[in-house]
């Protein structure tokens, strides 16, 4: 009885170390590649707000952002997390219309109130008038919930080592869409981005769920998609529930999702794996921006 005592202590402190490592891993990868500076532990009242900028023709794009932070940086407490360069926006909300988005920051808040006394200001507003467009939508991100996927995403790994599933690495080229000539075009801009993109692109999606029978289509795509992050280590970095701060626009969620550079979401893209898959996401409105981390060089 005693051994077998012994071997359950020493059998959890396996799964508690390889927990920590699980979790010390992709705190490194939030830290070294996405630049992106979100505090692991914070107050239940936190707020976050997401602003979508377009830039006014011959704008740089680093000068831009760099004084908008400046001017908005630490106030009312915020917190810039992150910062990224948009690369292209493959879909476009119908509420929003279609924009091409210059950049996109994520700013964490003390609280809503922090953040609607800070928007309503008179430097907040002054910092936005440079730009050709603004959009922002606030969300509150869980902390259980975004310390917890990354463990999920543990626990789906090892279902796939254990059942012998089969490798998605590397990805199978679908060579029907290379005659794509859109498919080309936004292969090519994203290739283009390897300055600020070689290790890192981060997916930033504003997502209105759809009926019941497209949210199961789309939870199919999801768990797929989510079997490629268990197993290449990348995944959710930001998730929360939307809360609107602006226009009549209408989201239930925000996601952040990190990738391991622009050439392995090239390849991704115009995979077997990913084309058989991507006709399952089905939503009632969604905007994907595709970005690369620029906080650091702010």
């Amino acid at each position: 009885m005693k051994i077998l005592g012994l071997a359950h202590v020493g059998i959890l402190l396996v799964v508690l170390a390889v927990m920590t490592w699980q979790h010390l891993r992709y705190v490194n990868k939030r830290r070294a590649v996405l630049q992106d500076h979100q505090p692991l532990l914070y107050s239940g009242e936190a707020f976050h707000a997401l602003t979508f900028l377009r830039l006014e023709p011959g704008q740089d794009l680093l000068e831009a952002v760099r004084a908008f932070r400046d001017e908005t940086q630490n106030l009312g407490g915020a917190q810039w997390v992150y910062a990224g360069k948009s690369i292209v926006t493959p879909n476009h909300s119908s509420q929003i219309g279609p924009i091409d988005w210059s950049a996109v920051t994520l700013v964490q808040y003390p609280s809503r109130d922090a953040y609607d006394e800070v928007a309503a200001s008179e430097r907040y507003r002054g910092a936005l008038v440079g730009f050709a467009q603004t959009y922002t939508l606030g969300f509150k991100r869980p902390v259980g919930l975004n310390l917890g996927v990354h463990q999920f995403l543990l626990a789906k790994r090892a279902r796939q080592i254990m059942t012998f599933a089969p490798s998605l690495f590397p990805f199978e080229r679908d060579e029907a869409l290379t005659a794509n000539p859109e498919a080309k075009i936004g292969v090519e801009r994203l290739l283009a981005e390897k300055e600020f993109g070689a290790q890192c692109v981060v997916i930033v999606n504003l997502v209105k769920q759809g009926n019941t029978q497209e949210q199961t289509s789309n939870g199919a795509y999801d768990n797929r998609m989510m079997d490629g992050m268990a197993e290449g280590g990348y995944g959710p970095m930001h998730i929360g529930k939307a809360v609107r701060v602006e226009s009549d626009f209408d989201f239930d969620e925000v996601t952040l999702v990190y990738y391991p550079g622009v050439e392995f979401f090239a390849d991704m893209a115009r995979s077997t794996f990913f084309q058989g898959i991507i006709g399952g996401k089905t939503l009632n409105d969604t905007q994907t921006s595709l970005t690369v981390p620029i906080l650091e060089r702010l």
